[in-house]
């Protein structure tokens, strides 16, 4: 893949290590790790960044004026929600997908291919 810009916003590490180690699997590159909305704010104005992935079993991240701050900054970006706990993912203005995989992770970042 290209140089894709992939945020990971997560307070648990392993979470973000792991996520990270997916997406390199699968040639994502230049991906930014953060743990907190407040660190992630000013990344907000990367004009490459494409993509933010927020750990939603993060009880910081679930806010309402956190999720509209990730989804407002850019109409443009992908927001992925996403939760190890229940195996689910819901990718802003998509549908929600149950019993993610790595896959559906890749095919989330790339929305308009099929």
């Amino acid at each position: 893949m290209d140089d894709f810009r992939v945020l990971i916003i997560s307070g648990h590490p392993l979470f973000a290590e792991a996520i990270t180690h997916i997406l390199q699997e699968q040639g994502v590159t230049g991906t930014i790790t953060v743990n907190s909305l407040n660190s992630a704010l000013p990344l907000l104005r990367n004009e490459s960044l494409e993509t933010i992935i927020v750990d939603h079993d993060d009880p910081t991240l679930r806010d309402a004026e956190v999720v509209s701050r990730l989804v407002d900054s850019d109409e443009a970006r992908n927001v992925i929600f996403l939760t190890l706990a229940g195996n689910q993912m819901i990718v802003h203005h998509r549908a929600r997908v149950e019993n993610v995989t790595p896959n559906d992770l890749i095919q989330a970042l790339h929305p308009t291919e099929k």
